[in-house]
C-alpha cells in the first residue's frame, strides 16, 4: 500500500530530488538572465522571455516544495513530538490524514505540471526541427548578402597601377 512508511519515504526522496532539480534550473536561468548585457530593447526582451519561463517553472516548483515539506512533517510527526503538542491544544482533530492526502495531492499536481511542461517543450523542439531547415537557409542567405561589400583595393606595381573591384570582378589597368 502507498501509505506504508517505506513507500512514503521513497515519494519524499523523489519530491526532494525534483525540488533540487527545479531549483538548479531556476538558478541557471537567473544566471543566464544576469549575463545578458545592456539595457537595450533586445536585452530586455530576452530577459522577459527567461522570466516568463521561470514563472511557468514555478507552477511545478511550488507544489513540489510544499509536498516535500508537508510529507516530511507527516513522516516526522511522532518523532519530533508534534503529536503531544497537538493533542494538548486540539484533542478531537487528527491532522495526519489531512497532511498525508495534501502532500500526495501536491506531489501529483507538481508531477502533472512537470509532464505538461515537458510535453510543451518537446512539441516546440519538434516544430523548430521541422521548420529549422527553412529558417537556417533564409538566415544564411541574408548573412551572405549583407556581408558582400564593394571594396576597392589598389596595388602598386612598378610600371602601372592596378585597381581591383571585388563586387564586379573587374580589373582595370591605368
Amino acid at each position: 500500500m502507498i501509505t506504508e512508511t517505506s513507500n512514503l519515504m521513497a515519494i519524499f526522496g523523489i519530491a526532494i530530488t525534483l525540488s533540487a532539480y527545479l531549483s538548479a534550473i531556476r538558478l541557471l536561468a537567473i544566471q543566464k538572465m544576469n549575463e545578458i548585457p545592456g539595457d537595450d530593447p533586445k536585452a530586455a526582451s530576452k530577459k522577459w522571455e527567461i522570466r516568463k519561463k521561470l514563472g511557468w517553472l514555478t507552477l511545478a516548483d511550488l507544489p513540489m516544495v510544499l509536498s516535500a515539506f508537508i510529507l516530511g512533517i507527516y513522516l516526522l510527526w511522532n518523532v519530533l513530538g508534534f503529536n503531544q503538542l497537538w493533542n494538548k491544544q486540539f484533542h478531537q482533530i487528527d491532522p495526519l490524514p489531512w497532511l498525508l492526502s495534501t502532500s500526495l495531492w501536491l506531489f501529483l499536481i507538481a508531477g502533472t505540471v512537470m509532464v505538461l511542461l515537458h510535453v510543451v517543450a518537446w512539441f516546440k523542439t519538434c516544430s523548430e526541427l521541422l521548420k529549422g531547415n527553412e529558417t537556417t537557409d533564409k538566415k544564411a542567405e541574408v548573412q551572405v548578402t549583407t556581408q558582400k561589400k564593394e571594396t576597392v583595393v589598389k596595388l602598386e606595381a612598378p610600371e602601372s597601377e592596378i585597381e581591383v573591384k571585388e563586387s564586379s570582378s573587374e580589373v582595370s589597368e591605368t
